[in-house]
């Protein structure tokens, strides 16, 4: 009996069965007993060949082209241990970096300030049928590596009806969103709605926002190109409650108002809704004014009292910036930002047609801080002629000269403090500190830039929804928010089309052979 073609066949067959164990194992992704006895007995009948040609074994161990074959198999196991480190090394230490131009892989900056500022779990469970849901998957994953508090889970509906019924899911492709008993939904798979979600569900409180109306304001619930429907749509978004607010009905400003906002006025304020206003200011009051050249002189001398002054001008720019971007010398473009939590990091061109000049005044209210957010450029100036009646030029003395700041911040502790909260339990029987309120106040010299019109050009819906954010107290909503992802497409015609073909399948690969082709004939 020839012992050693047993052994043969023996190694063979159990190298064969341990092959076989190892495909059903990536196949079923489960270690069953079938396949657990399967490598036992490859590992086993292996051993066995081992065992029966053991001289040849050890004859080919010794051998001269084993020791390199051992050195060889040494090094390859060295260098795997290296890459199994430094996986480990960057698994738990990971540098990512995203160089597209348009920096479509990477979250907005809201979405990360958002996600960084979460104190409390989130849970996230999207329902998507089987391979389908790779994409919400992915930015879900992004969302996960900036917090631990943000966790999720890819649900199939049809494999796990239970917990689709507990979550009362009609639809496939449902995102939800769970925090501290609140729930929200969405049903898209975009940055933009998916951070929303996110701030609805972790807001603690709803903030409420009135629109004064009553004056020719800008309507909120307009869609026409000048109203104001994107900016409730996008406070809406944001978690804010937002409502009309006719004053003259009311004796004062509503107790549950966060923000008062005045968009582009057209008419005077009555004297007792001016007298609200100022009294609700006083006690800690925030205001939002938005003021068009056109915007009558009671809000400019509201202004004054807080040390802002409100020209009657028009601002030109004859820089040519605007020409890039279709916009005339009426429409002054803004890219520089003085220092304040509302223009933090913010780097972004915003657009103002038809603007006043807004600057800080000479006498600023005791205890008041008044910061001048955006100016324009060097040439330009705000022309106190009327500007419709042809060709302006700058005239010093008269003119107000450039650069011209169209926006200004104003904070200032409450005048009227706000009454002292009871005793506590009577443990200690100190009484609790009342919050320093501070008033607050932002004055645009323009409504237009937050119409529906140019809400969404460039940077002007983010520096809105920034003042909005700081007058709320709303400080970790202040960033560049989700936009979305630009297409960078490139559409070829049918002849650019069939161009593209002939020259990277059938030219190239012809051209590579007839280079070979010439080589060997040269060699021969």
């Amino acid at each position: 009996m020839n012992w050693n073609k047993i052994g043969n066949y023996l190694g063979l067959g159990g190298v064969a069965i341990i092959i076989l164990g190892l495909i059903a194992y990536s196949i079923q992704g489960l270690l069953t007993t079938a396949v657990t006895v399967l490598l036992i007995l490859g590992v086993l009948l292996v051993i066995a060949y081992g065992v029966i040609n053991f001289r040849d074994v050890r004859s080919a161990l010794s051998s001269r082209s084993a020791k390199f074959g051992t050195n060889a198999v040494l090094m390859t196991l060295v260098v795997f241990g290296l890459l199994v480190v430094i996986n480990f090394v960057a698994n738990r230490h990971s540098l990512r970096a995203d160089t597209t131009a348009a920096k479509q892989f990477s979250l907005a900056e809201q979405t990360r300030k958002v996600l960084k500022n979460l104190d409390r779990d989130v849970h996230v469970i999207a329902f998507f049928r089987h391979n389908e849901g790779w994409k919400m998957e992915n930015l879900l994953q992004e969302y996960a590596h900036y917090s631990p508090h943000f966790k999720y889970e890819i649900v199939d509906p049809d494999q796990k009806p239970a917990i689709a019924k507990r979550y009362n899911i009609t639809a496939y492709n449902t995102t939800v969103l769970e925090c501290d008993g609140k729930q929200e939904r969405i049903t898209s798979q975009t940055e933009q709605d998916l951070t929303n979600a996110l701030i609805k569900v972790t807001r603690k409180e709803d903030k409420k926002i009135y629109f004064l109306t009553g004056h020719g304001e800008k309507d909120i619930d307009s869609s026409d190109p000048e109203g104001f429907a994107d900016v409730k749509k996008a406070l809406e978004n944001e978690n804010y409650k937002v409502e009309k607010l006719l004053l003259s009905e009311k004796d004062h400003v509503p107790d549950d108002c966060s923000l008062l906002v005045i968009a582009g006025p057209r008419t005077d304020l009555f004297d007792n809704e001016k007298k609200m206003i100022e009294d609700y200011l006083k006690k800690g009051g925030k205001a939002l004014f938005l003021l068009d050249p056109e915007s009558p002189d009671s809000y400019v001398e509201l202004a004054k009292k807080w040390g802002v002054d409100v020209g009657h001008n028009v601002v030109v720019d004859v820089s040519g910036i605007g020409r890039l971007f279709g916009a005339g010398p009426a429409m002054p473009i803004v890219a520089k930002y003085e220092p304040h939590a509302i223009t933090e990091k913010f780097n972004l061109m915003t657009f103002y047609p038809m603007a006043r000049s807004v600057s800080r005044a000479e006498n600023v209210p005791p205890g008041a801080t008044v910061v001048e957010l955006a100016k324009t450029s060097a040439r330009s100036w705000g022309e106190t002629s009327d500007v419709t009646k042809g060709p302006v030029k700058f005239d010093d003395g008269v003119d107000y000269p450039g650069p011209v700041p169209l926006a200004v911040a104003v904070e200032k502790e409450a005048e009227e403090k706000p009454p002292e909260t009871a005793k506590d339990d009577g443990k200690n029987g100190d009484e609790f500190k009342p919050k320093t309120r501070k008033t607050r106040l932002v004055f645009f010299g323009d409504s237009d830039f937050a119409s529906n019109r140019f809400f969404k050009v460039q940077g002007n819906g983010d520096l809105f929804m920034n003042a909005v954010s700081w007058l709320a107290e709303q400080e970790d909503l202040i960033s560049i928010r989700p936009h979305d992802p630009e297409d960078r497409r490139v559409n070829l015609t049918r002849g650019q089309s069939r161009l593209v073909f002939w020259v990277t399948v059938v030219l190239m690969p012809l051209a590579v052979l007839g280079v070979g082709m010439v080589i060997y004939v040269k060699r021969r």
